[in-house]
């Protein structure tokens, strides 16, 4: 019989087969693993690298709410008389010249047919929102869609409040939230009068003619107490681009169609809310403008300025 290999050369060789194994295992093993394991490694990866984006984006994004909110102005702790003190304030800043006639009118002195053909002709539904009329924002974006260009606006008279108290003309989406937020605030503190008296008295109805004080001074010679629904209607035409509209219309004593059919509409929506009666409104319907604009009984005082 032949001799058995020694125990310790069986040994070498079992070792070295599976040594041999091991190694072949490692080579076809590392591949598989790469192509295994790569992807969810690099998904990890990724969800973290996200997660963390998440976490810093938020934390800045904190940051700047924080600072946006405080930014804004306190309605809350304000009264009617600061908010009227503002109001004064930036007239005065706007008027280019500071010598220019300017007073603060109470609503109560203000003819209440003067009020309403304002607010029928800015803001139709200002005593029934809470700042802001929605249907008039989808409307007004259907027609600048379809124009192509901003052509009609939807701010209530409660937003240009909120405008003309405490933020610029800038045409930004940080304006337009700020605007957003103070208008409900007023809303919130304020009546609606309170609200409207403000408007009155810091709309610009021409240049540096702000209130209504100036405005009826200016247009008829009269007091805004005297103020009627026709002479209320054409000084609304002024807005809301008063001066182009002073210009064009006032200074050169030219009243397109478009506007006649504004000042009609102002009149026809105070009849239908009964702000006026069947007979004012067909007195108001005559009325006689110059250049179809301004009453003959007016006309010459203003000649005469």
């Amino acid at each position: 019989m032949p001799k058995s290999a020694p125990k310790g050369r069986v040994a070498t060789y079992q070792e070295k087969a599976k040594a041999s194994a091991q190694a072949y295992w490692q080579r076809v093993r590392q591949p598989v693993l790469r192509v295994v394991l790569t992807p969810w490694f690099w998904f990890k990866k990724v969800c973290f690298t996200i997660g963390a984006f998440v976490v810093v984006a938020l934390f800045f994004t904190g940051l700047y709410v924080t600072w946006f909110l405080r930014s804004l102005p306190d309605i809350q702790n304000m009264s009617f008389q600061t908010l009227q003190e503002i109001g004064k304030k930036r007239v005065h800043q706007r008027l280019e010249n500071k010598k220019a006639r300017y007073r603060w009118t109470e609503i109560k002195d203000i003819n209440r047919e003067f009020l309403y053909s304002v607010v029928l002709s800015e803001d139709s539904t200002f005593f029934e929102h809470e700042g802001f009329n929605f249907e008039m924002m989808v409307s007004s974006f259907a027609e600048n869609l379809k124009e192509g260009r901003r052509v009609y606006g939807a701010s209530t008279i409660s937003q240009q409040v909120a405008k003309n108290l405490f933020l610029s003309n800038e045409k930004t989406y940080a304006r337009k939230v700020r605007e957003f937020i103070i208008t409900q605030r007023l809303e919130r503190k304020f009546t609606k009068n309170e609200l409207l008296e403000i408007y009155l008295n810091i709309a610009e109805f021409g240049p540096d003619i702000y209130g209504v004080e100036p405005a009826a001074k200016h247009y008829f010679n009269r007091a805004p107490s005297s103020i009627n629904a026709a002479e209320g209607a054409f000084i609304a035409l002024m807005l809301p681009s008063p001066k182009r509209n002073y210009f064009s219309i006032f200074q050169n004593r030219n009243l397109p169609r478009t506007k006649v059919r504004r000042v009609e509409r102002v009149l026809r929506d105070m009849l239908y809310e009964e702000y006026l009666s069947e007979a004012q409104y067909r007195k108001y319907a005559r009325y006689r403008y110059f250049s179809d604009a301004i009453p003959r009984e007016t006309s010459s005082k203003m000649r005469d300025r």
